[in-house]
């Protein structure tokens, strides 16, 4: 009887094991295509130069010396730096922050047209993104300034034309892009909350705003944590839209990382030269290197203390 009990658990732990092998393959085969096999030739092409008689040599680490030189040197990946940590900073708090008020607000209170509602948020999402650029540099740059010029007697440039609004019109148009399906996540998450949990508060005296802290908010927050995730492993790689409102004709003034390589990127391409994608490559390994440990102790810091039920 013994024996037969543990043949049936041994069972068990093997069939387990297989359903967890099948679940744990698919990602590290994904991850190993459509990453390792992909990006295999930019690592190696870090560490060579490129020559036009001789081809690709190797340089060992002499990119990644050129590219901490270079930044000491040159102003613009300062500013392409300080850009795209405004975009972040600005954008990830603004959308995060309304999206979670608005996904409550919904969740709470509107029972007739909440669809109607979510439908109209999510429309920037289903557009083409170029169409909806598009859109958006004809309102801010032409109906925008010919309003005003009807209202106000005053002529203005355009938000996307004059300097001194061009990055506030960029931050605005990328929270605005992506509010609808952060709210669809975020609302998503809360329909999931047990209806026990709040019926229990609710007999408790919780008040609308303490129920989104103290039991709204901290149910949610796994979904807010990995949205932020992700958002800071796209510090580096976020354009920012600058090539939907610009094509590669943008001020320096504006460049965010991702958009400089994405240029770079593109020059080397239509130049039919190779001379400088070791140094993209170099720099697109170093900023791998600096955003995974950001990206690990942010997850750690934020399940550590992150809010809890209460």
């Amino acid at each position: 009887m013994i024996s037969e009990v543990k043949k049936r658990a041994g069972k068990k732990r093997m069939h387990d094991r297989i359903f967890f092998a099948c679940l744990v393959t698919l990602p590290l085969v994904h991850f190993f295509i459509f990453y390792i096999c992909v990006n295999f030739n930019s690592v190696l092409l870090a560490f060579k130069s490129y020559n036009s008689d001789s081809g690709y040599s190797w340089v060992g680490l002499q990119n990644f010396k050129n590219l901490f030189s270079d930044f000491g040197k040159f102003t613009l990946y300062k500013k392409a730096l300080k850009n795209s940590m405004l975009v972040f900073l600005v954008g990830t708090t603004v959308s995060t922050v309304l999206a979670l008020l608005f996904s409550y607000y919904i969740y709470k209170k509107a029972s007739r047209g909440k669809n109607v509602f979510k439908v109209l948020l999510f429309m920037p999402s289903i557009i083409s993104s170029i169409a909806m650029a598009t859109m958006f540099k004809q309102f801010a740059d032409s109906a925008i300034p010919k309003l005003v010029q009807t209202v106000f007697h005053k002529e203005v440039q355009g938000l996307l034309q004059n300097p001194d609004t061009t990055m506030g019109a960029v931050i605005f148009y990328n929270v605005w892009i992506g509010f609808g399906v952060n709210i669809l996540l975020y609302l998503g998450a809360m329909n999931n909350i047990s209806e026990s949990v709040v019926e229990a508060a609710k007999l408790d005296g919780v008040t609308f705003v303490s129920e989104f802290f103290k039991i709204t908010l901290p149910l949610v927050f796994g979904t807010v944590q990995t949205l932020l995730v992700v958002a800071i492993g796209g510090i580096f790689i976020n354009q920012a839209s600058l090539v939907s409102f610009f094509g590669t004709t943008s001020e320096e003034e504006f460049f965010t990382i991702g958009y400089w390589l994405y240029k770079e990127t593109v020059k080397n391409t239509l130049n039919n030269s190779n001379a400088g994608l070791p140094q993209l490559s170099a720099f697109g390994l170093l900023l791998t290197f600096v955003t995974v440990p950001v990206v690990y102790l942010f997850n750690f810091i934020t399940k550590k203390f992150g809010p809890s039920v209460g």
